[in-house]
């Protein structure tokens, strides 16, 4: 096993893991927000730990004793799911924000749509009121009429008002949408709510990315392992993973 395939493998795994753990820091400090340095700093120190141990237990096991091997694991484990718990908040957070801003604009521009109906409703009544005059009065109409003029100018001006603002509220919420664009047309194809959509692909990553980070620890510290017992032989090292796998963890060191 090459030292630069070594050094690839503990890069893509010290990557996942630190981004892995941003995601979950920034998710606690969120879930948290009264203390979010104190709690950024513990999750930060905690992440540090998780990993190391997480290597330690790969590297050592045989030589650890049973209730302290116990207790590192259930660690470990748990605070795989504290990380899990947090990506899950960052993640749920950065799509709320979109989410809540189109939703948002979407109630206003129901509110105002409302109100514009009620401001043609006021135009009609009066159009209507004046129209059902007898014609046999028609001084009186056509003076209804003139005094109805300026303020059917004024509802009409208050209706365009409305129109410009519902427009520029579309614009903005079409820029809004692009953020989640996707998402929508995946919820669109299944026929499902763009939330549950996004629920799902969230839950995809927390159940990928903590797990897969640990994984590729424990991969690289066998790498390393390996490396270490035959002297950097590749012959040995590349017989010996066609052959039948031997668990390194449970022997002594070379």
């Amino acid at each position: 096993m090459s030292r630069i395939y070594i050094l690839l493998l503990g890069s893509v795994a010290l990557t996942i893991s630190s981004i892995g753990a941003f995601f979950s820091i920034v998710g606690l400090t969120h879930l948290f927000a009264g203390a979010p340095f104190s709690v950024g700093l513990m999750a930060g120190s905690l992440e540090a730990a998780k990993l190391v141990v997480a290597g330690f237990l790969y590297r050592y096991w045989g030589h650890i004793n049973r209730f302290m091997r116990t207790y590192l694991t259930f660690a470990v484990v748990v605070l795989s799911a504290i990380t899990s718990l947090g990506v899950f908040g960052y993640l749920t957070h950065a799509y709320q924000k979109s989410s809540i801003a189109m939703k948002t604009h979407q109630l206003k521009i129901t509110q105002l749509r409302a109100d514009n109906d009620g401001v043609l409703k006021q135009i009609q009544k009066v159009e209507d009121f004046i129209a059902n005059i007898p014609n046999n009065r028609i001084s009186k109409k056509f003076a209804l009429h003139e005094q109805s003029r300026a303020q059917v100018k004024e509802l009409t001006h208050e209706s365009e008002k409305i129109l410009g603002t519902i427009h520029n509220m579309e614009m903005k919420n079409f820029d809004t949408q692009a953020e989640i664009g996707p998402l929508i047309d995946v919820a669109e194809i299944l026929s499902v709510p763009v939330d549950t959509v996004a629920k799902i692909l969230i839950l995809i990553f927390v159940s990928v990315f903590d797990p897969l980070a640990i994984c590729l620890v424990f991969a690289w510290s066998l790498a390393i392992r390996l490396r270490e017992k035959y002297h950097g032989n590749e012959t040995k090292i590349a017989a010996l993973s066609v052959s039948k796998p031997v668990d390194h963890r449970y022997k002594k060191s070379a």
